[in-house]
């Protein structure tokens, strides 16, 4: 039968690779087996798509118990429901276009190049050959624009803008190290319009990047674009520069002075970390809408002192544990609010520390109206900042303030740099450096 001889196939494979050692072979030998193990993969995949067909007609899915024939290849295959479904979908399809069926059990095609190919000749299969013979010169991402303009002839185009209408979503989930996910499907013009704005915004915080000698790769630049546009931190954003009325990011709550409604110190509790506006900045749409809001459960006392204890738990609800650096660094940026609590019952809510007075906000405006970074200058969406933070003890007061621009004060929240009094002046650190040119002592 074919699944003993495929069983047989498959034990040479894994016996094969129990006494692989890629790191004795030459350059040249490692190649030829990397194209040997692309061909078997091929293969496998191919056999995949037709055994996937197999399993949905035959209805094995229910009597194994599963909710679907996508759901039961998740299973088998160790993928998603997503990945599942659009196996699935190309299995289908190859019954219906015979040039991509033969290209499939000679091991000519990738799946990720079936699943391509199947989408685009299903709706015009004059194309289908063309598409097959294209997948065997040309880039994966090549083949998916060829795909793309074969499908968008052959479809009636306000149909098929209306059914990605439908159909948009935005998705997110937390992945195995503790990450969160994102994955979206939007219209055309809203994607580019949403891709347009991350380049731009990208693009300013290269620059700004640039200008402070810091290399960062382009793509952790566009995740940080992102969360700003997202959130209403982004340059060029509503909020006139210097409004003294904005309430700025760093309008600290102190999270060891947090007391309840008696005076007593909270232990437990869940922290809440608004973002306001910055100054120049805006919290988001022009209309005034809600500020974002991350809630993080911590103990008090951790929060503090810098680290968890034993029994102790700092995390975002929903998606894990973070460290409590993290939550520190969400009260010496946000306002931050405590949930006071005994045991299970919520005794106050608290707020520790206080807003940035108007008047030292003024005052700062017109002290400082450039980033006070030597050699720095930039004047537009600059964000107030305490020297000395606010969490750690800083006070709020005009000598313990200053004005930075965005890129100067994410490297003095996150990455260690300091500023430091230089007569009338401000001196810039980087982590580990004294004003004497020497490396602080270790401790």
């Amino acid at each position: 039968m074919l699944s003993d001889r495929l069983l047989q196939v498959t034990e040479i494979l894994r016996s094969s690779l129990a006494d692989f050692e890629p790191e004795r072979l030459s350059g040249p030998d490692a190649a030829r087996l990397l194209e040997i193990f692309a061909e078997i993969e091929k293969l496998a995949s191919g056999g995949k798509l037709l055994s996937a067909r197999r399993v949905e007609s035959s209805n094995v899915w229910r009597r194994t118990g599963h909710r679907s024939a996508a759901a039961h290849i998740a299973q088998a295959t160790g993928t998603g429901l997503g990945p599942a479904i659009t196996t699935l979908e190309a299995a289908r399809q190859l019954g219906s276009l015979p040039a991509t069926d033969e290209a499939v059990r000679s091991g000519r095609l990738s799946e990720a190049q079936v699943k391509e190919i199947a989408g685009a000749a299903i709706i015009q299969p004059e194309a289908e050959q063309a598409l097959v013979d294209a997948a065997g010169n040309q880039p994966l991402s090549v083949l998916k624009l060829r795909c793309r303009r074969v499908k968008s002839a052959g479809r009636d185009q306000r149909a098929a803008y209306d059914a990605i209408r439908r159909e948009r979503y935005l998705r997110n989930w937390v992945d195995g190290e503790g990450a969160v996910r994102f994955d979206a499907r939007l219209t055309p013009d809203e994607g580019a319009r949403l891709v347009a704005a991350v380049r731009a915004q990208t693009d300013r915080l290269a620059g700004e990047a640039r200008r402070a000698g810091v290399d960062e790769p382009r793509r952790a630049l566009a995740a940080d674009a992102l969360i700003q546009l997202a959130c209403g931190h982004a340059s060029g954003a509503s909020g006139a520069s210097g409004d003294p009325r904005a309430t700025d990011a760093d309008e600290r709550r102190d999270p060891g002075h947090g007391k309840d409604g008696n005076g007593r110190a909270g232990r437990k509790g869940s922290a809440a970390a608004t973002d306001g506006s910055r100054t120049g900045r805006s919290t988001g749409p022009s209309h005034g809408g809600p500020t974002t809001m991350v809630h993080v459960r911590v103990d008090h006392d951790a929060l503090v002192r810098g680290h968890l204890e034993a029994g102790e738990v700092c995390e975002i609800p929903g998606i894990g544990p973070i460290p409590v650096e993290v939550a520190r660094r969400l009260a010496v940026d946000s306002i931050l609010s405590v949930l006071v609590t005994d045991g299970v019952d919520v005794t106050s809510v608290t707020h520790a520390g206080r807003t940035i007075p108007a008047s030292i906000r003024t005052a700062l405006i017109e002290r400082d109206p450039m980033c006070v970074v030597p050699g720095c200058g930039l004047r537009e969406g600059l964000e107030i900042d305490h020297v000395e933070p606010f969490a750690q003890g800083g006070p709020t007061s005009l000598g313990n303030l200053v004005r930075l621009c965005h890129w100067h004060h994410y490297l003095k929240t996150h990455q260690r740099h300091r500023l430091e009094r230089s007569g009338k002046g401000w001196v810039w650190l980087g982590p580990g450096e004294t004003t004497a040119g020497l490396p602080l002592p270790s401790g």
